[in-house]
């Protein structure tokens, strides 16, 4: 953005786009595919095996061993998804602001909103990002959330079943 834009630096839609990119929560969603996968099965093993730790003495009163395994494998990809859903939606949010024509913002931080319409240069730039660095990382949180909702849901019929 120009200097013709009134919206405050921290506030731009690019700004916050490079932002969530470059800090340590996010960027690996970025990464490649094969990085991306690795890093999430890393993630959900530490998370299992914390699980794990947490439940070790439940485990031990339970008779049946399959059913308690696979709750706390369910419950630690439902604490995994969620996390997931909580990284998708702060790329949603940037994705709706790089997308939108115009850019709420607060010059002062006292509630003092105001709008500000894009030029088309701004526009353009923003939109090109929204589409094709976004939105290629929403899509893939997208799978990675349905994926495991599905995983869900079917260890709990098992569950249920056993």
């Amino acid at each position: 953005m120009n200097r013709q834009c009134p919206v405050p630096k921290y506030q731009r839609p690019l700004t916050e786009y490079n932002d969530l990119k470059n800090s340590f929560t996010f960027s690996w969603t970025k990464e490649k595919s094969h990085l991306f996968g690795k890093t999430l099965t890393i993630f959900l093993i530490i998370l299992v095996f914390f699980i794990y730790i947490l439940s070790i003495d439940k485990h031990a009163q339970e008779k049946n061993e399959v059913t308690s395994f696979l709750q706390m494998i369910a419950s630690a990809l439902g604490i995994f998804n969620l996390w997931i859903l909580r990284l998708y939606l702060a790329w949603k949010y940037i994705y709706d602001r790089l997308m939108n024509a115009t850019v709420s913002y607060e010059e002062s931080g006292w509630y003092d909103g105001q709008t500000w319409v894009k030029t088309n240069e701004v526009l353009i730039q923003d939109r090109l990002v929204g589409t094709y660095e976004v939105l290629p990382v929403m899509d893939r949180l997208r799978t990675v959330i349905l994926t495991l909702t599905t995983v869900i849901f079917f260890i709990t019929y098992i569950n249920i079943q056993h």
